[in-house]
């Protein structure tokens, strides 16, 4: 019984939803609805890497679930050569656009950091450059893949960290005050 609040413990912080996940893209995913599902995320975090190609006219959307507030990061490279350009977008499922890159990457490579991300579903949107700008973190336009005429292939890396609520941090050190209490 001693061990039992340890075991616990250690589970939770253990879960590995899609831990180190590797997905590929599947059209038709060129709106919000038809999003390519990459996942549930809880603690500690986990990591998915997304492979996908992009044709003239054509963006790619991914959604994710966050079981607890996390902090991320989005980076995007490059499987093909010779000037590919692409642009990427974090959607809330409300439709609002919480963050834009063009270029924050090596090359023309896009990169997004986010912190304090809430519970909830949320969506990656990755096309063309010329398809939106960084206006549209203001006026929440979202990438259609209408104004871009490249055609490349490309990898997502996103990493997850994901911190307990205070309040179960505040219920692990009980346990572990009363696991130290019973040895008494």
């Amino acid at each position: 019984m001693k061990y039992a609040l340890i075991t616990t413990a250690i589970a939770a912080f253990s879960t590995a939803a899609s831990a180190g996940a590797f997905f590929n893209e599947v059209e038709d995913n060129n709106t919000i609805a038809m999003a390519n599902d990459v996942g549930t995320f809880d603690i500690p975090g986990g990591s998915v890497a997304i492979d996908g190609t992009i044709g003239s006219g054509d963006v790619d959307w991914f959604s994710f679930t966050l079981n607890n507030t996390a902090s991320l990061s989005f980076f995007a490279g490059f499987a093909s050569s010779g000037g590919a350009d692409g642009i990427m977008q974090v959607v809330s499922s409300t439709g609002d656009v919480l963050a834009f890159d063009d270029d924050s990457g090596v090359g023309f490579m896009p990169a997004i950091q986010l912190e304090n991300l809430n519970a909830g579903t949320y969506y990656i949107g990755f096309s063309g450059f010329g398809d939106v700008d960084d206006s549209s973190v203001l006026s929440d336009e979202l990438a259609d893949g209408l104004g871009h005429q490249e055609d490349f292939g490309y990898k997502i890396s996103v990493g997850f960290t994901i911190v307990p609520a205070p309040g179960a941090m505040a219920l692990m050190g009980m346990g572990g005050i009363l696991i130290t209490r019973r040895r008494r």
